[in-house]
């Protein structure tokens, strides 16, 4: 979970799947501060340096949601891209 810094200002658990990892690099994990008062999915996608048109799917502490959700510190957030590699001889995702 995201932890509040001394400044005062939190942060927001990010992880990014299958292609947006490697963009997002360290294994598709990230701590992200809050980067503003009313910060929304769309304002976190930004200072991760993904593309909006890549993100298919997006989930805040577990729910579906969009590029306006509105996040705070202490949120978590997943990350998928528009197109997730699927095999059916396999029955599952494949990298």
């Amino acid at each position: 979970m995201g932890t509040n810094n001394v400044e005062g200002r939190g942060s927001i658990e990010v992880r990014a799947f299958f292609s947006l990892a490697l963009v997002v690099g360290m294994g598709g994990r990230a701590d992200v501060s809050v980067p503003a008062p009313r910060a929304t999915v769309a304002g976190v996608v930004g200072e991760l340096g993904l593309a909006p048109e890549a993100v298919g799917l997006v989930m805040v502490n577990g729910c579906r949601a969009d590029l306006e959700t509105p996040v705070s510190a202490g949120d978590r957030i997943a990350f998928f891209p528009e197109y997730v590699p699927y095999h059916k001889a396999y029955g599952m995702c494949v990298l």
